[in-house]
């Protein structure tokens, strides 16, 4: 496993500005990225590593490579969901280690597309979209795309479309006005966002049951997770409720919600001062 992993040929990507938007992150959530029930940084990383080593030193070979995949029992984990596949062609592009994405695509091999021997197929791979191209507003992808430089967090926070537009809802509503995509240049806006969204890595709250976002698994199904205010604490739900729930929150007291909330009060006041500033 000594071939060294081959830079990417930037004007050979299929045009996917969510999927590759820049050399310095990416995402792979479509490719089962964090279908398993540990998708910590700590368990991927060694994961993608030695998938992209064993794919380079085997000089590239689909076949060879899926064979030796299966004896050496890369995956970390039992996954979140049976339903969804979890791509073994998933692997760091860059030596730097700071882009994920599909070790069959062109770009990666010269210019020769082996898509066809993934599970899902060229045409499939080359033509999906996730939902968030569609469901977040430009300035809303813009606001991740220029908060985040990190493969792991940017995967994470791109694909919660909940999270991203719950908390410029909250925002929009308090400055009475819409986002006005220019602001975003100032490093102290950009900086304010990075500390709200590098919340979904660090939740002091988060659940220990099998969730992703907002859903939590149980025997092959999903569900969308809910916080029993009223029937656990008789108290109202919530004004961050479609935060908190994206942030796979669990709570043991109404005091838990309301240092939850403060937190959530407190990156939002943040960045409304640097935005206003």
């Amino acid at each position: 496993m000594t071939e060294q992993i081959p830079p990417v040929n930037q004007s050979a990507i299929d045009v996917y500005p969510l999927c590759q938007p820049d050399p310095s992150k990416s995402c792979g959530a479509c490719c089962g990225l964090y279908n398993w029930e540990d998708h910590s940084r700590k368990a991927l990383i060694p994961l993608l590593e030695k998938r992209s080593a064993l794919f380079f030193s085997l000089g590239r070979d689909p076949e060879i490579f899926q064979k030796a995949c299966t004896r050496e029992k890369l995956p970390p984990d039992s996954k979140l969901l049976e339903e969804i596949h979890n791509c073994e062609f998933l692997g760091f592009l860059d030596g730097k280690k700071k882009r994920v994405g599909c070790l069959l695509h062109p770009s990666v091999n010269e210019g020769r597309d082996l898509r066809d021997y993934c599970f899902y197929g060229k045409e499939i791979c080359a033509g999906h979209f996730c939902p968030s191209h569609t469901h977040l507003t430009r300035v809303e992808q813009k606001s991740v795309l220029a908060a985040i430089e990190d493969w792991y967090l940017y995967g994470l926070v791109v694909t919660d479309i909940d999270l991203v537009k719950e908390f410029f809802h909250h925002v929009q509503n308090r400055l009475g006005d819409s986002l006005r995509e220019e602001r975003l240049e100032k490093w102290r806006v950009r900086e304010a966002l990075r500390e709200f969204f590098a919340l979904k890595e660090s939740w002091k709250f988060t659940s220990c049951r099998k969730r992703l976002g907002k859903y939590y698994f149980s025997h092959s199904e999903y569900q969308v997770a809910r916080i029993e205010y009223e029937k656990d604490w008789r108290i109202k739900p919530s004004r961050f409720d479609k935060i908190l729930l994206s942030l796979e929150s669990d709570f043991q007291t109404p005091e838990d919600i309301l240092e939850a909330e403060a937190i959530i009060e407190g990156k939002i006041s943040g960045f409304l001062r640097a935005y206003e500033g």
